[in-house]
């Protein structure tokens, strides 16, 4: 990593991205430090969250998400956390995906977690940081970067939230942002994953199972919801 440099980039600069001003307003971060490929700041991207102790049932299902995304170019975009953050940005460098990997803490205490060292490489990733470069690990940090995750993303899909705690506010906070919100439903959504349920009450959109192909009904996300009809889909 020595020789990637950071790159410190101004609200005012022209390499700023447009959607943390029009979305964030003056929320956005004044200022933002990068590694890596830069040019994935603009590209089509899609969030991710889901808790640090998915279930097997949600590594799956976020795996064959990212999978059928990479297919279609999508960058993606999560928080560089344990679970579900850490399938997604590995399963996206695996299958030569581009992944962005937005920091809770300072950019200079990032480091490549060891799982991830196999499948590494930096002209498919962005490392971003809107916090001191020597700032650590804070829990409203961590929800502050959410919005940003949010933000760099054309939609966000839920893989698995609690009935409390970062993922359902994640969610919430994407439903307030304006940002299409994607939520797993699976069939035993109520142990599984309850904030699930609460966000599709709320009015997220529900991602389930196409039964043509057996595997998540990401079309949707592409098609301005022309698989509405739920007689085509059913739940995980």
């Amino acid at each position: 990593m020595n020789s990637i440099k950071i790159q410190s980039i101004d609200i005012k600069s022209s390499i700023y991205p447009d959607k943390l001003r029009n979305i964030l307003q003056k929320h956005a971060p004044k200022r933002i430090y990068c590694l890596g490929n830069i040019d994935l700041l603009t590209s089509i991207g899609v969030g991710f969250c889901g808790s640090r102790h998915a279930s097997d049932k949600g590594i799956e299902v976020a795996t064959d998400c990212v999978e059928q995304l990479v297919e279609r170019n999508c960058s993606i975009v999560s928080g560089n956390a344990s679970g579900i953050d850490f399938i997604t940005h590995f399963t996206a460098l695996k299958n030569k995906g581009n992944t962005v990997l937005v920091l809770p803490e300072g950019i200079n205490n990032f480091t490549i977690k060891k799982d991830l060292e196999p499948v590494w490489n930096w002209q498919h990733t962005l490392v971003i940081s809107e916090f001191n470069p020597d700032a650590i690990w804070r829990s409203y940090q961590a929800m502050q970067r959410n919005s940003t995750i949010i933000a760099l993303s054309q939609a966000m899909i839920v893989i698995e939230a609690r009935d409390k705690g970062g993922t359902l506010e994640a969610g919430k906070t994407a439903l307030r942002l304006g940002c299409p919100t994607y939520v797993v439903e699976y069939n035993d959504i109520d142990n599984l994953a309850p904030g699930n349920k609460l966000l599709l009450q709320k009015g997220a959109l529900s991602l389930k199972k196409s039964p043509h192909t057996q595997r998540a009904n990401i079309s949707k996300i592409f098609d301005d919801y022309v698989h509405k009809n739920e007689q085509l889909d059913f739940n995980f």
